[in-house]
């Protein structure tokens, strides 16, 4: 394993907003699906536990305990 392949997950508060930036993705716990927290497109996980409308730039999650934010080399 390199150190591209590590996730370092992010401590945040859903209520003052989640973490956004290039190295910055999503996990849903639900699903498992990962995405980038700054697509180029609107995207949703298979579960739709967690949703990114990049038109509105906004991030819905159904269940904040199903998530995970992290870091990651790209």
């Amino acid at each position: 394993m390199n150190n591209r392949d590590i996730k370092k997950y992010i401590d945040f508060n859903p209520n003052s907003g989640y973490p956004a930036g290039e190295k910055v993705f999503f996990e849903c716990l639900e699903c498992g699906d990962n995405m980038h927290s700054l697509p180029s497109d609107n995207m949703m996980c298979k579960c739709r536990n967690i949703r990114i409308d990049v038109d509105y730039g906004r991030i819905s999650v159904k269940d904040h305990l199903k998530m995970k934010a992290y870091y990651k080399e790209v």
